[in-house]
C-alpha cells in the first residue's frame, strides 16, 4: 500500500518541492493550495501525515489542526506545522501539532517527520 503524505501551503514552490522530492512509486503526494479545499481531500483519502503551513488565506493552519484535533476521522492524523513566522514554533505548540518546521526548512527534517510518524508506527 502506498505511502499517503498531504501538504497545505499557499507557496506553489513548497508543493513543487514536496512533490518532486518525496514521490516515487512507494509515495503519493497530494498537494492542496487552497486551505478550504483541505477537508474534502483528507475526506477522500487516508493520508498517513499532513505538512500544514500555519499563516494561510481564508484560515490559518492552527484554526485547521484545532479542527482536525476535534474530529472523529482526523484527530489522530500526524500533523507537522510550517512557517517562516517568528513565532510559528509556538503557535504550533498551543495548537497540538505533532511537529514543527521553520521556513525554509531542510528536506532531512521533512524525511525525519515522515520515518517518525509513517514507517515506524
Amino acid at each position: 500500500m502506498k505511502r499517503q503524505i498531504v501538504v497545505c501551503d499557499n507557496d506553489i514552490e513548497i508543493l513543487n518541492a514536496f512533490s518532486m522530492i518525496l514521490e516515487d512509486d512507494q509515495t503519493v503526494v497530494t498537494t492542496v493550495a487552497n486551505a478550504s479545499a483541505l477537508a474534502a481531500v483528507l475526506d477522500g483519502i487516508k493520508a498517513d501525515i499532513l505538512f500544514m503551513d500555519i499563516h494561510m488565506p481564508n484560515q490559518d493552519g492552527d484554526q485547521i489542526l484545532r479542527e482536525l484535533r476535534a474530529s472523529d476521522k482526523h484527530h489522530k492524523l500526524p500533523v507537522v506545522m510550517i512557517s517562516g513566522s517568528p513565532d510559528g514554533r509556538s503557535i504550533s505548540l498551543e495548537c497540538g501539532a505533532d511537529g514543527f518546521l521553520a521556513k525554509p526548512f531542510d528536506i532531512i527534517d521533512v524525511e525525519n517527520y515522515i520515518r517518525r510518524f509513517v514507517y515506524e508506527r
